[in-house]
């Protein structure tokens, strides 16, 4: 486990004032437990998800019409997979870089987006890390002058991106005790038309309680936290969100918990591994298809 330092309030706020995505202003807040609820805009497009299969890691492309979001970066090595992706399709922008924490399996690939690609704003928690991936990272958006935002505690990000509302939260606390590192992932909340996605990163017991709390309700589309390890909060969680569909990124060698497996599909939820393959979720506001 690294050790972490925590960053100065004052300075991570002097930039959150500061930051914008896509062109329009962020709405910046403190969480609340109330029932939570975002603006629904009227549908001109198209919203995807696509997972990687980047073996027990997280990357994720989030495409709006006219916008990219990328949530994580996989293992080192993994951003060109993501690099590829978007590149055949003419892609050089990034938008939106989330990494919800600091794990190599989720900030791994970030230095090699940072270096080949447009990166408009980049969002990650408030602390440090001394593994070789975040400083990789770090010493990359330094060298390409980029937008670095660390989010403080309790902070919650909204914005709109074509026809799509997002929302992003930080962790409520600068301590989670031993083995934290999981729990200051950042969450992600996306309503398309009537369609709601909610991406958990790597949320352990103390932060997927903390999720439960925004009050958001059912979704339709779940990133399943933790690579589908089953933790005492697991069946909580599940009733919590009640998705129609979920991802979890795991990998042969290192897969699911046998007790999310079955979890799972005694649930109805339409389930993806991406050990199985890259896997993409397309709205149309009104349903969602699956491609693999």
């Amino acid at each position: 486990m690294p050790n972490k330092k925590h960053f100065p309030k004052l300075a991570a706020l002097l930039a959150a004032a500061m930051t914008a995505l896509c062109g329009c202003q962020v709405s910046s807040s403190q969480q609340t437990s109330q029932a939570e609820s975002l603006p629904v805009q009227e549908v001109t497009g198209t919203f995807s998800v696509t997972a990687f299969n980047v073996g027990k890691a997280d990357a994720l492309v989030l495409q709006t019409e006219h916008t990219v979001t990328v949530v994580d970066t996989g293992l080192k090595g993994d951003g060109k997979t993501v690099e590829k992706y978007l590149t055949a399709q003419g892609i050089s922008k990034i938008d939106n870089l989330i990494i919800t924490h600091f794990d190599k399996d989720h900030v791994g690939g970030a230095a090699r987006l940072c270096n080949r690609m447009e990166i408009t704003n980049i969002f990650v928690p408030d602390y440090e890390s001394e593994l070789v991936e975040y400083q990789d990272f770090m010493e990359k958006v330094q060298e390409k002058n980029l937008t670095l935002t660390r989010l403080p505690m309790k902070d919650a990000r909204t914005w709109t991106a074509d026809d799509v509302t997002f929302k992003m939260y930080a962790a409520n606390e600068t301590d989670y005790g031993k083995n934290e590192e999981n729990d200051f992932s950042i969450a992600l909340y996306a309503v398309h038309g009537e369609k709601k996605f909610f991406f958990a990163g790597d949320a352990e017991d103390a932060r997927m309680q903390e999720m439960m709390d925004y009050g958001i309700g059912k979704v339709d589309f779940l990133k399943f936290p933790y690579h589908g390890n089953y933790l005492p909060n697991t069946e909580a969680f599940l009733d919590a969100f009640q998705p129609d569909y979920t991802v979890v990124c795991c990998s042969e060698k290192e897969d699911a918990d046998p007790s999310t497996v079955e979890t799972l599909k005694k649930r109805g939820i339409q389930t993806h591994y991406t050990k199985d393959g890259n896997v993409t979720y397309l709205s149309d506001g009104k349903t969602i298809t699956v491609s693999t």
